[in-house]
């Protein structure tokens, strides 16, 4: 009886690593907009599938995020458009959103995170602190929950829990999990192996290794013990409090728990994670997601004739393939991206060469994103823009006027309150507006949806630096 009361006193966290930058995704995945905000799935994206399937489990005051600086108002955005989520919640959630200064891999953002739990939350040495990337599918919730608690139990024993996928087929991007000696609740880890090559990786299912889920689960007390022995510079720099540490991150040397941690510890195990996942990493991985055991599948509008086993992305083009075979095709508003099928995982090389030739593709889509909503570019040219403006609901832009451009503005989807020269309006759908030049205006959305203007901007300079603002978001 009272080794169930110790038990039930566990408490838990969960930590959301949400600063990754996706390149094997691009063209859909952009530096500024990466895949783990990019829209998936019954309109959610993966990050917000992430927060609602969390909630299933955790408290919402017991659910942090760790991200760059430059996805701030991304994060929460996406967090207030989950409308089934109590204004209570969305609060709870925004408020343990962490950013860290810089990218420094998994190790210093969990660590960096873990200072700012003690500092916000109370935190013991004995609860079980989970760590999720934000760009998985895991399904169902039912099954996620059990793994989640059978990983409890055996973090709370003393170890290091990482989650371990059965193989469809030998994969050369995966991390791979090799253990023999059964524990109470899971399996004793003894190598991990990184990215084999398909033979190797073919040799090690066979041998019964699990694919590395990229999941971890430890108690705060094993992880500082195991950082202290492993990494104790690192140790060093980590004893200190939440605003020390965020002040010197760039002296911390980049690392990840896999490399710095888990390779080295003698107190590894395994779960099973009896669920459908997939980490999404790259194109390959999201067809064998949506089409595995179909001859072609299509996400948009597309026609196969004389096709056999090709994928096309393309929700905004008509595309037709004719006598083709294993081509993915994957149509964005500014780029096309044609595939060889298994050779996604060469698109990381594809963008270094982009960004070394200087194109700007990689960096931003013709969709920007601000704290009031965002912005699509239709089309430009000499003397004149079209533009979709989103506006969230309850958002407005800052007053703010131009010096060489007029702006007419028509509401395509919800409302809008536009204030023109000193004078306020409210504009329904099928409604327009027109703003001279050097007139001072903004847009409010007092809805509860997206107010959608259709945005036609006519002047001798049309640069987004053409701005002056007046007040803020």
């Amino acid at each position: 009886m009272k080794k169930e009361n110790k038990k039930k006193l566990i408490k838990t966290k969960a930590l959301i690593l949400a600063g990754g930058k996706g390149t094997r995704l691009w063209p859909l995945s952009r530096e500024n907009y990466p895949k783990q905000f990019v829209e998936f799935k019954d309109g959610f994206s993966l990050f917000q599938l992430t927060i609602k399937r969390l909630l299933c489990y955790f408290a919402g005051r017991d659910i942090f995020v760790i991200s760059h600086k430059n996805y701030k108002f991304t994060i929460n955005n996406q967090i207030e458009l989950i409308d089934e989520l109590s204004k209570k919640i969305k609060r709870a959630l925004i408020a343990n959103v962490i950013f860290e200064p810089e990218p420094k891999n998994t190790l210093p953002a969990i660590l960096l995170s873990m200072k700012y739990m003690e500092e916000h939350t109370p935190v013991n040495k004995t609860d079980v602190i989970y760590v999720f990337p934000s760009d998985h599918i895991i399904e169902p919730v039912t099954s996620f929950i059990k793994c989640l608690n059978k990983a409890k139990a055996v973090a709370g024993n003393g170890n290091i829990v990482v989650f371990g996928v059965t193989p469809s087929s030998p994969q050369e991007g995966y991390g791979y999990i090799c253990g023999d000696d059964k524990i109470s609740g899971g399996t004793r880890i003894n190598r991990f192996v990184e990215k084999p090559s398909f033979k190797k990786a073919q040799t090690l299912i066979e041998k019964g290794a699990l694919w590395n889920a990229g999941i971890f689960c430890v108690s705060k007390q094993v992880l500082e013990e195991e950082l202290k022995k492993y990494q104790p510079t690192l140790y060093k720099q980590y004893n200190t409090n939440y605003e020390q540490m965020r002040k010197h991150f760039n002296e911390i040397q980049s690392d990840s728990i896999d490399y710095a941690i888990m390779q080295k510890t003698k107190r590894a195990a395994v779960v099973r994670f009896d669920v459908r996942w997939s980490d999404l990493g790259s194109w390959d991985s999201i067809v064998d997601f949506h089409a595995k055991g179909k001859e072609n599948f299509a996400i948009g509008k597309a026609e196969f004739v004389d096709s056999k086993d090709c994928f096309v992305y393309a929700k905004d083009k008509f595309v037709c393939l004719l006598g083709l075979k294993d081509v993915l095709v994957i149509d964005t508003a500014d780029s096309l991206l044609l595939i060889k099928k298994g050779c996604s995982g060469q698109v990381k090389n594809l963008v270094s060469l982009i960004n070394k030739k200087g194109r700007g593709h990689t960096k931003d889509s013709l969709t920007v994103y601000r704290p009031w909503g965002y912005y699509t570019v239709f089309y430009e040219h000499k003397g004149y823009k079209v533009k979709e403006i989103g506006v969230y609901p309850q958002k407005s832009l800052s007053l703010q006027k131009h010096k060489y451009r007029s702006e007419h503005w028509n509401v395509v989807e919800g409302e809008a309150v536009v204030l023109v020269d000193g004078k306020e309006k409210k504009v329904k759908k099928n409604e327009s507006v027109f703003v001279p030049k050097n007139t001072k205006h903004r847009v409010y959305n007092p809805g509860k949806k997206i107010a959608k203007i259709i945005e036609v901007q006519i002047g001798s300079y049309l640069g987004e630096d053409d701005i002056v603002r007046y007040t803020k978001y």
